[in-house]
This record gives C-alpha cells, sequence and structure tokens, in this order.
C-alpha cells in the first residue's frame, strides 16, 4: 500500500512493526495498529469519527469497530458535529 496508493502515507514504526510480525499473524498485528491509531485520534479535539477501510479484509472492519470501542457511539456534547450544528432552512414557498 505505502508504494501502490498515492497519497497513502505509512510511516517507518509501521511498516517495522508489521515486517517484524511472522507472515501468520501480519494480518493481526495490522488490525491491531489500525485500533490504536482509532484510539488516538479519538481523543483529539474536534474529531467526530473515523473512516475505515481494510480493502480485500471487509470482514475485519466489524472486529475493528468493536475492539476499538466505537460501539455504542458515545455522546460528547462537548466535541462540535455538523449535524448537529446544521440549521436547515427550506426556502418559503412561491406563491402560485
Amino acid at each position: 500500500m505505502r508504494t501502490k496508493v498515492p497519497g497513502v502515507y505509512i510511516p517507518d514504526e509501521v511498516i517495522a512493526r508489521l515486517k517484524a510480525a511472522p507472515k501468520n499473524k501480519q494480518r493481526a498485528e495490522g488490525k491491531r495498529i489500525c485500533v490504536e491509531i482509532i484510539q488516538q485520534v479519538r481523543e483529539m479535539a474536534g474529531v467526530a469519527g473515523v473512516h475505515i477501510m481494510a480493502y480485500r479484509q471487509e470482514e475485519l472492519v466489524a472486529e475493528i469497530v468493536e475492539e476499538a470501542g466505537l460501539l455504542p457511539r458515545p455522546f460528547r456534547a462537548e466535541v462540535p458535529h455538523p449535524a448537529r450544528e446544521r440549521h436547515l432552512h427550506r426556502p418559503a414557498e412561491r406563491a402560485r
């Protein structure tokens, strides 16, 4: 992924962790790294969510969501969220 997907940056530390894991455990290590990143990102001010992609490993998404503690989604009133801030206004109906 590091060299195949334009615009994707994967830190050397992540590559080293994956390479250090035995071949049959690299998938689990990748999932563990993903969960750790999600937990770190959730603590950042202003972050309202994450987007999880598991290319050709879609079955891992549910496990990642569960292990990262994303559900049930906690309500955090102090975090601004576009859906809560949005005021939908409908234009007045035109006279016919």
